[in-house]
């Protein structure tokens, strides 16, 4: 399934030249794109520099990986901050690039092609949001889940994180409980925006729903 009306505005030049890149690579449909340029591309909330993929597939960044991807980024600009252990983190002129094995939390949801490469979808990158603020979230992280949650419910991203965190038994209440702390994402500026939100509008709205979804059961979700 294709994803459809891709938000491109969102996505500097270089980014989108990454992007461009990274499809002809073939080992691709190996990968998900998820992270903030994944959810950009649905929304078209904010600019984003970043291509974040991940894969569940054994030996997904081996040696064999990271050296194609070293092939293919070859440029003056590329520069790699980490090359082993089934990770590929690097960024070419401008744009961070990052491969991930998550052995431990696999794909639930079938991702959208865009252009050959898969798109997590919408309710994966939530469930990944709400896993991200658990672990000292960035105020783009609290940003992103705030315009996932105008369309999509807390309680549907905790049933999809149900699945795909099943070994984090504590992942409800903590999610919870990050959703109302905000301190390690002060520091950091705003994003540059397309779609209007202020700071603490957002943190207004995350501390509501962290209220009314915390009335109920969600840890009974990780033991059906």
């Amino acid at each position: 399934m294709a994803l459809l009306n891709p938000h491109w505005e969102a996505l500097t030049p270089e980014t989108r030249q990454a992007f461009q890149i990274a499809a002809t690579l073939p080992f691709i449909r190996r990968y998900y794109l998820a992270g903030g340029t994944g959810l950009a591309l649905h929304l078209g909330h904010r600019f984003t520099v970043d291509l974040d993929f991940f894969s569940d597939a054994p030996d997904a960044v081996g040696p064999d990986e990271r050296a194609i991807l070293r092939a293919t980024f070859d440029d003056p600009s590329l520069t790699i901050s980490f090359d082993k252990d089934m990770t590929f983190v690097a960024n070419w002129r401008g744009v961070g690039l990052s491969f991930f094995r998550l052995a431990l939390y696999p794909l639930v949801q079938e991702p959208l092609l865009l252009e050959g490469v898969p798109v997590a979808t919408i309710e994966e990158i939530g469930a990944m949001k709400l896993a991200a603020i658990m672990a000292r979230g960035t105020r783009k992280d609290y940003i992103d889940l705030y315009f996932i949650l105008q369309q999509t419910p807390l309680e549907r991203l905790f049933e999809v994180a149900a699945v795909k965190y099943a070994r984090v038994r504590t992942f409800a209440v903590s999610a919870v409980r990050a959703l109302t702390y905000f301190a390690d994402a002060e520091a950091a500026p705003m994003p540059q925006m397309i779609q209007r939100a202020s700071w603490s509008t957002i943190k207004r709205f995350l501390e509501q729903q962290a209220l009314a979804v915390g009335r109920r059961h969600l840890e009974d979700l990780w033991s059906e």
